[in-house]
């Protein structure tokens, strides 16, 4: 799975790619946000946020310290907050 900045409803810069195993990592937050919003980030499909990822932080912060791949998403979706853009989670 990849992460790219959302332009023109697309995917554009390439952020962060997220493997299997890290993916199995993130899970736990995935299925917290998805009970928040509905919304499920799919390791085989695409989901586009073209704002307001908070929600998202909020689920993965719930689960702790973590790993590096919650580190360096949380620094990924907290600077798209901060710039004000878009994400697109693209599904291998």
């Amino acid at each position: 799975m990849d992460i790219h900045k959302l332009k023109n409803g697309r995917a554009d810069v390439h952020l962060l790619s997220i493997n299997d195993s890290e993916y199995s990592e993130l899970l736990p937050a995935f299925e917290r946000y998805q009970s928040k919003t509905g919304y499920f980030i799919d390791q085989y499909g695409d989901l586009k946020l073209s704002s307001g990822v908070q929600p998202l932080i909020e689920s993965i912060e719930a689960g702790g310290a973590g790993t590096k791949i919650h580190v360096t998403l949380l620094q990924v979706l907290k600077e798209s907050e901060v710039a004000d853009y878009g994400i697109i989670f693209v599904g291998d």
